[in-house]
């Protein structure tokens, strides 16, 4: 074995012609340099410049013929960083050099420690490894470096290794001595994606994530439908189904697993729950909600239905089946407790506060409580004053209140409990018994006149 120690300056030149040797230099090192314009072969060669925070050169490159301590530099092979014991600092480093020779930056770099490989920065999480695939080009990371499958990974595979050729993969493993762990991201030929992770784009105007037509297809969870779709949670062939979002014709379409109340669909605002939709398609929501134009196609079955109709907002009953169109009874409720609320109905009946079954346009079960009721009124009582009207004597009066106990034209206190009372008739009724009372009145004030009248002239004759 040959070893070439040089400390000093040894000036000679080796042309093609010339055969010139350099003594074995073994036990020490000897002060000289060395400039050879022709070729320097040797079975080995090693540099003892050591190493430094900073970096310090071992061989340098130039990029043209004149004196190396010109302008010419253009690469180094550099370790960097004091040796501190469990593997750290001698990192390899290769600089790069501007026109003028000074240090431009550090384009690639090896970690003693790891292994790790960095590309274009000093030091990060990845290292390449072929990984025995033809053409293909992997980078891992991790505490034991190549094939470590730990830390952050990208695959690009073309080959034996993948049985799909042509693949792109993104692994964050947690294990290691070569045990291989699920792809985070994965995309081959096939478009085989499994065990989604996370994705970022990160384009300046517009990031797009786009799929080719290869079909629509409503939800399936046994097999695969057909159609491009986002499985979140894959489960195929077992009872939970999938978590995914597709299309079908004219419809895009969010899926869950289950039909039930338990599964559903959440929204969020930060970490706050502000609605949810489960899987009978009951909803719940934070805040208020609006809904423009009106709703009258595609539906089927009854509905409470929300809506807009000609600038009046509108809620309805309405069963749209197919053929059998109809409105369907209205129930709204409100209380303090399940025992003590009140319920307003609507159906074809009416309106009913409290009760189910409204006998008229409106019925309330209680007392209704109001500053003023006005009553729309036609027909009223004034007949009573007409000159043909016929006021009945004062004695058939007595004889059927006597007879029947209560006053002609109004109703009996048995048919008041049965049937009720119309107010507005009633009042007129009672006007009615008014008006003859104030006949009756002027009546017997007449009499009254003429009896005094009479006395006047009794007690004039006797004087």
């Amino acid at each position: 074995m040959l070893y070439l120690l040089i400390s000093g300056v040894i000036p000679f030149t080796l042309s093609a012609q010339d055969t010139v040797y350099i003594k074995n230099q073994l036990l020490a090192p000897q002060s000289a340099n060395a400039w050879i314009s022709g070729k320097f072969t040797s079975g080995f060669m090693q540099t003892f410049q050591g190493t430094s925070t900073g970096g310090t050169r071992h061989h340098d490159f130039f990029g043209g013929t004149s004196t190396p301590a010109g302008a010419n530099l253009r690469w180094s092979f550099v370790l960097q960083g004091l040796e501190t014991g469990s593997n750290t600092g001698s990192d390899f480093r290769i600089w790069n050099y501007s026109d003028n020779g000074t240090f431009l930056n550090n384009p690639f770099s090896i970690s003693r420690a790891s292994g790790i490989v960095s590309i274009g920065t000093s030091l990060a999480a990845t290292a390449i490894n072929s990984n025995n695939s033809a053409g293909a080009l992997s980078i891992y990371g991790g505490a034991n470096g190549v094939n470590s499958y730990r830390g952050a990974e990208i695959g690009l595979r073309g080959g034996s290794y993948s049985t799909t050729p042509g693949e792109m993969s993104f692994h964050t493993g947690l294990g290691g001595g070569g045990t291989a762990q699920p792809e985070r991201m994965r995309i081959d030929a096939n478009g085989l994606v499994t065990m989604g992770y996370g994705l970022r784009l990160n384009n300046a105007t517009s990031n797009n994530i786009t799929f080719d037509p290869v079909g629509l297809g409503a939800p399936t969870f046994t097999t695969r439908s057909v159609g491009t779709r986002v499985t979140l949670h894959p489960a195929l062939g077992s009872a939970s189904g999938d978590y995914a979002i597709g299309i079908e014709p004219q419809h895009m379409w969010f899926s869950v697993n289950v039909k039930n109340v338990a599964n559903g669909f959440k929204f969020y605002a930060g970490n706050n729950q502000i609605g949810r939709i489960d899987g009978f398609g009951a909803t719940d929501w934070e805040g208020q909600g609006r809904f423009k134009g009106w709703y009258n196609a595609n539906g089927t079955g009854p509905a409470a239905e929300i809506g807009i109709s000609n600038g009046t907002a509108v809620l309805i009953g309405y069963d749209r089946t197919p053929g059998a169109t109809r409105y369907i009874p209205l129930a709204f409720s409100g209380g303090t407790t399940s025992s003590n609320q009140t319920t307003i109905y609507i159906n074809n009946l009416g309106v009913g506060i409290g009760t189910a079954t409204p006998q008229s346009e409106l019925s309330v079960k209680g007392t209704i409580t109001a500053q003023r009721v006005k009553v729309t009124q036609t027909g009223w009582a004034d007949y009573v004053f007409h000159k043909d009207y016929s006021l009945p004597s004062l004695a058939a009066v007595e004889k059927y209140v006597t007879t029947h106990q209560h006053l002609e034209g109004i109703p009996s206190a048995a048919e008041v409990e049965k049937e009720g009372i119309d107010v507005g008739e009633m009042n007129k009724k009672l006007l009615e018994k008014v008006e003859e009372l104030t006949l009756y009145l002027i009546e017997q004030n007449k009499k009254i006149a003429a009896l005094e009248e009479w006395k006047k002239q009794q007690e004039s004759k006797q004087h």
